[in-house]
């Protein structure tokens, strides 16, 4: 059993640690401080010892990196590593992902202090706003040597078009070649960006989470607005290759197909457990558990009743207990 982002991508969390993926944002699961070095933390002996156990299989020692992917291939569902293409047979640092800071002005139903500040502030999380590094002088200049060996710099968050440590990074990088690397992007699409620092890279490609559609994209995503989202990518969509990033919860995932009726982009489905499996149909013993958690998102935001207006399958149990 092999896993392309322990092959290809090292990932650098909030809280200054890396990762074997995006997907795991457990403190259990840190390898090392990015602090030490972005080679040095790719090469690190957990991430090493991480390839060689999972290659015997899943169990308590890929524990706390794999769980997730673990528990979806068990329900014979796509994970992240079966989803996840390899770049190179052997393993060599191709992909290098920030998530630089929790910095978001939504907090979405999935999400969670250590990925948004909004989230951090309903729940009342110090400190609220987190960082995952300090722009010293030797990290710039690693960097600065590590990108033209990259096929893809990302940054996702919180929300990077509103950490200024992204913009100061590529900053920092406008002298250096970039041209076969792309500039990536995990974003909600609400915040207008530095186009000018986009110069240079060999494209630039942006997943726009769009979780829901119309109403439940406003009731999962909180904070946001859907005519504002359509409005904006619409002008992202001059400058760089869209995606829509969906998140099939739940929640969701009875608006996928007006969703893709709606963007004319490529839509990338990616599993949440969260907080159940996405499937209801498949898993109906779950609907208790989801039904309890709108009851709990709408308490949350004093919207009562407004989950029970949109998914039927809750049924008139969120009013009465509102």
């Amino acid at each position: 059993m092999k896993c392309a982002w322990i092959n290809n991508y090292l990932v650098v969390e909030t809280d200054g640690f890396t990762r074997p993926c995006c997907l795991e944002t457990d403190p259990i699961a840190q390898i090392s401080p990015i602090s030490s070095g972005i080679v040095k933390s790719f090469n690190h002996r957990k991430l090493k010892k991480l390839e060689f156990d999972l290659e015997q299989g899943y169990s308590e020692k890929t524990e706390p990196y794999c769980r997730r992917c673990r528990f979806l291939e068990e329900k014979n569902q796509p994970s992240m590593r079966t989803s996840q293409p390899f770049i190179t047979e052997q393993r060599e640092l191709k992909v290098l992902q920030f998530k630089l800071s929790n910095k978001c002005q939504l907090a979405c139903a999935h999400c969670n202090p250590s990925l948004s500040s909004t989230w951090a502030n309903l729940l009342g999380v110090s400190p609220k706003v987190q960082h995952a590094l300090e722009l010293t002088d030797e990290f710039v200049e690693e960097l600065k040597q590590v990108v033209p060996t990259l096929d893809e710099l990302k940054f996702t968050g919180g929300e990077p078009f509103l950490d200024h440590n992204h913009w100061k990074i590529l900053e920092h990088l406008q002298d250096v070649d970039k041209s076969n690397c792309k500039l990536s992007y995990i974003t909600n699409g609400l915040i207008k960006p530095k186009r000018e620092l986009w110069e240079g890279w060999k494209e630039i490609d942006i997943d726009i989470s769009v979780d829901g559609h119309k109403d439940t994209y406003e009731w999962f995503r909180r904070n946001a607005n859907w005519q504002q989202l359509v409005d904006n990518v619409r002008e992202l969509e001059k400058y760089a290759n869209i995606r829509i990033a969906y998140s099939m919860t739940p929640f969701t995932v009875d608006s996928l197909q007006d969703a893709k009726e709606f963007w004319p982009y490529e839509i990338n489905e990616t599993p949440i457990v969260y907080p159940t499996h996405a499937n209801l149909n498949k898993f109906p013993d779950n609907i208790d558990i989801c039904r309890e958690f709108a009851l709990d998102w709408d308490k949350k935001w004093n919207t009562p009743g407004w989950a029970n207006k949109l998914y039927d399958w809750i049924g008139p149990e969120i009013e009465n207990n509102s």
